[in-house]
Parts: structure tokens; sequence; C-alpha cells
């Protein structure tokens, strides 16, 4: 039982990225072997799969996108505390910094970093998908590949975020 205790953010976290996996995994198969039959647009998909997609995709990229805006947050606090117990005196110049990527990510846990790299890795499968099927995929899968884009565009303006130094 020690051991169940021990792992439970780990089991958690595990079912839920294999949850987001099979959930996806089922919608691009279904949509990826789709042949136009000349009667529907786009494939139709049941439902309950489109709810739990969709609510899966949304909460891991919220997920995942707060944990590196909370870490990018605390490195930086951690460096401004630093910075201020450097300077001497009330009036000295402090620095501003970019954030060491390396920083960020030494304090990210194995699970998260987990959950961005399936997250990535499902989502440009969809990307793809969207781009090579166009019309004859889902809103679905539009939305996704969209929301994607979006979270990726919020990644790259911190991977490539410069600061001034503050004089």
């Amino acid at each position: 039982m020690d051991v169940l205790r021990q792992q439970l953010f780990n089991i958690i976290a595990f079912v839920f990225l294999g949850l987001f996996v099979a959930v996806w995994g089922s919608v691009l198969l279904r949509v990826g072997f789709w042949v136009p039959d000349g009667r529907t647009v786009a494939p139709p998909l049941n439902g309950a799969l489109v709810t739990a997609a969709g609510v899966l995709a949304t909460s891991l990229s919220s997920l995942t996108a707060s944990a590196l805006g909370f870490t990018i947050a605390e490195v930086r606090r951690d460096e401004s505390e630093q910075d201020a117990r450097r300077t001497s005196g009330p009036g000295a110049p402090g620095s501003s910094t970019a954030v060491n990527p390396s920083d960020v990510t030494a304090r990210l846990s194995g699970r998260i970093v987990a959950a961005i790299i399936v997250y990535l890795a499902v989502g440009l499968a969809v990307l793809l998908l969207w781009l090579a099927k166009g019309t004859a995929s889902t809103d679905l899968i539009g939305a996704f590949a969209l929301s994607l884009l979006g979270w990726l565009i919020g990644a790259a303006g911190v991977v490539f975020q410069t600061e001034k130094r503050n004089t």
C-alpha cells in the first residue's frame, strides 16, 4: 500500500495522459481513415467522443501552460531575490534578465514534462491531419489544431522573450 501512496500522483498522471492519447488516437484514426462518401462532408463522430476529446485537450493545454507560467514566475522571483541580496544600498540598480530555460526545466516535474511532450505529439499529429484532410476533417480537429497553434505561439513567446535590463 505504501507504493501506491508514493506513486499516486504518477498513477493519476499516467491515467490522464493515457486517456488523452486513447481518445485523441480514436479521433485521429476515425478521421484519418475516413474516405468521403459523397453523402457527408466529414466523418460523423459520437457526441460523447467529441465532448471527451474537447475537455481533455482543453484541460491538458491549460494544465501545461499554467505549470510553465508558474514555474517561470518562480524562477524570476528567486532570481530577483538573489539580485536584491547582491546589490548594496537602497538605490543600487538591479537587473532583470531573461529567464534561463535550464532553470525552468530543472524545476519542472517529470509529470509536467511528460504532459507537455504528449500534448505536443498528439497536437502536432492533429495539426498535420487537419492540414492534410482540409475540409474533410471535423470541426473538432480544426478546433484542437487552432488551440495547439495558440499554445505554441504562447510558448514561443516565452522561449523567444527578451527583457530589457532595468538601469
